[in-house]
């Protein structure tokens, strides 16, 4: 290349350059930059929930993720020990416990915002298809060579339940030597009567739609009756959204999941003067 002409070329190669890096600069921040005021829902929700409302719980936390984007993380177990875990840990947004009981204790602790009524909680009897020890009443329970599965009273909702309809009942004390099962959480029971380790428990009849177990009612003036609330907590660091939340589970949207899954949905008039 002649030396006469190498002036020209660095000059054009050097104008390119610039026209190249002038282009790149423009177009980088009119793609990134987010737009003022844009709101966006919360990543994922943390909710504390009762082991025995599991499987319509999880139904709609995949619901209400389709429609908001909104994961929940659920902390299945007894309703005692989630309680003992919120105070532990004061993190989390919401707390559905298998009874009120446990949402007034969170509330008289400070732990509880709002809560909304949602669903019943009814006690049953669970016995072996074919009810072979012929169990109709909460006083067979009290016979000889019965064996009973109730939840531990001092931990899930439903063996706080039981003992506090047992004692009302009269049964409690009579009971004694036939408890052979005191489970941690209600979900247990089930796995207690199917491996035929016990002849009944007593248990939420929710829990009985679609299992092969038969269910023995227990008369309303005799048994366990109680709306369950769903509550949001006061350190969620993300209020509004587990407000949404919440109100969600309780809507007529939420109610319907559980109604598919055997629950009767608050309020309703079998139970109204329950």
């Amino acid at each position: 290349m002649s030396r006469n002409y190498l002036p020209a070329v660095l000059l054009i190669v050097a104008l390119a350059c610039c026209m190249v890096c002038g282009c790149t600069s423009e177009a980088t921040p009119a793609d990134t930059t987010p737009v003022a005021g844009e709101a966006k829902s919360v990543e994922s929700l943390v909710v504390y929930c009762g082991a025995g409302l599991r499987e319509p719980m999880d139904e709609i936390a995949q619901v209400y993720q389709e429609q908001t984007g909104t994961e929940i993380k659920y902390t299945y177990s007894g309703s005692a020990q989630l309680l003992s875990q919120i105070e532990l840990l004061q993190e989390g947004d919401c707390y559905m416990p298998g009874a009120k009981s446990y949402i007034d204790s969170a509330d008289e602790k400070g732990f509880i915002n709002s809560s909304e009524q949602t669903i019943y909680h009814v006690l049953a009897i669970a016995v072996a298809p074919g009810n072979p020890k012929n169990i109709t009443t909460l006083a067979d329970l009290t016979n000889d060579s019965i064996r009973v599965a109730i939840g531990e009273p001092t931990g899930p909702a439903v063996g706080k339940a039981a003992k506090k309809m047992l004692e009302k009942a009269g049964y409690w004390e009579d009971m004694q030597d036939n408890i052979v099962v005191q489970s941690g959480t209600v979900n247990e029971l089930l796995v207690y009567m199917n491996m035929e380790q016990a002849d009944a428990a007593i248990i939420w009849e929710d829990l009985l739609d679609n299992s092969d177990l038969e269910q023995v009612n227990i008369p309303i003036n005799e048994g366990f009756i109680k709306v369950i609330p769903v509550g949001t907590l006061s350190f969620s660091e993300n209020p509004d959204d587990a407000q949404a939340f919440a109100t969600f589970v309780s809507s007529d949207d939420g109610k319907a999941i559980f109604a598919k899954h055997g629950f009767e949905i608050y309020p309703c008039a079998k139970y109204e003067n329950a």
